[in-house]
């Protein structure tokens, strides 16, 4: 089984805003032998949103949050990087654009997805990834290009 790290969004969303398209993703990946990573497998929601600050000592501290997203980076194959255009004032995801970098820095592979050309164009977050997308399809169907050859029994030929 190879496993794609999910960077994108959490603090200021909804649980289904920060959930809802790691599980499209995870679904779609999953008959193919590929196994989404999700990082809300274990950061808490306290009230309505996500918001960076909990009083979890073992899964809710900054210090924990981002080892376990480092973990997970660097234990990955992939890493998908979404960052759609930001609504209702919230911001880009400052987390997920580190997770990027980070996946850069130890030479693995990062699809970047955006509906944002901002973000799509930004020259640095470009050479940080080996693809630039525009939706979530799309960058289902390049991950299962790109990592089932290397699942037992993917297409390789």
């Amino acid at each position: 089984m190879r496993t794609l790290y999910l960077a994108g969004p959490i603090v200021g969303c909804t649980k289904g805003e920060a959930n809802d398209w790691r599980v499209y993703v995870a679904d779609k990946l999953a008959p193919h032998g590929i196994r989404g990573i999700s990082p809300l497998r274990c950061e808490p929601i306290t009230g309505h949103k996500y918001t960076g600050i909990y009083n979890d000592n073992k899964f809710g501290t900054a210090k924990a949050i981002g080892s376990k997203n480092a973990f997970d980076v660097r234990n990955c194959d992939m890493t998908l990087a979404y960052i759609p255009l930001p609504s209702n004032g919230s911001r880009h995801s400052w987390g997920t654009i580190g997770e990027l970098a980070g996946t850069f820095f130890i030479n693995k592979l990062a699809v970047l997805v955006s509906n944002d050309p901002i973000v799509r164009e930004h020259p640095v977050l470009n050479a940080w990834s080996g693809w630039v997308l525009e939706d979530l399809d799309e960058a289902v169907e390049l991950i299962i290009g790109i990592l089932s050859g290397y699942v037992e029994g993917g297409k390789n030929i």
